[in-house]
């Protein structure tokens, strides 16, 4: 916790490909935040080097079959910036964006392809 937001990097899941942060640096992320468009859900992490576990957002129908995309992403976070994390599903890789920029500054891979309702993401 912070009220100083130039001492932390600040992570947000506002983007038109949405993800969700499953964890960082090996630990899981104590409630999953889904994103919609009535509030942005941020994270505040320490500036550094950080690994973030990552998934696609499953479809909001229980009754189609669905996978969910599970991606690794090590990145430097610099202090006092804003990030944006989004998929690029038709590569297969997530990417992390400096706010406002349309270049990534990290991009992670997918390292699982989960079926929704058998199992959770298998972090390599």
């Amino acid at each position: 916790m912070t009220d100083d937001m130039t001492q932390v990097a600040v992570l947000s899941d506002h983007s038109r490909h949405p993800v969700l942060l499953r964890g960082v640096d090996q630990k899981p992320v104590s409630a999953v935040r889904i994103p919609n468009a009535f509030r942005d859900t941020i994270y505040l992490l320490s500036p550094g080097l950080h690994v973030l576990w990552v998934s696609s957002v499953p479809y909001g129908h229980p009754l189609l079959p669905q996978t969910v995309r599970c991606y690794v992403l090590s990145a430097h976070f610099e202090r006092g910036v804003r990030y944006v994390l989004e998929e690029d599903p038709d590569n297969a890789h997530v990417r992390m964006l400096r706010e406002g920029s349309a270049l990534p500054v990290a991009s992670g891979q997918e390292v699982d392809k989960a079926p929704v309702f058998l199992r959770d993401c298998r972090w390599k």
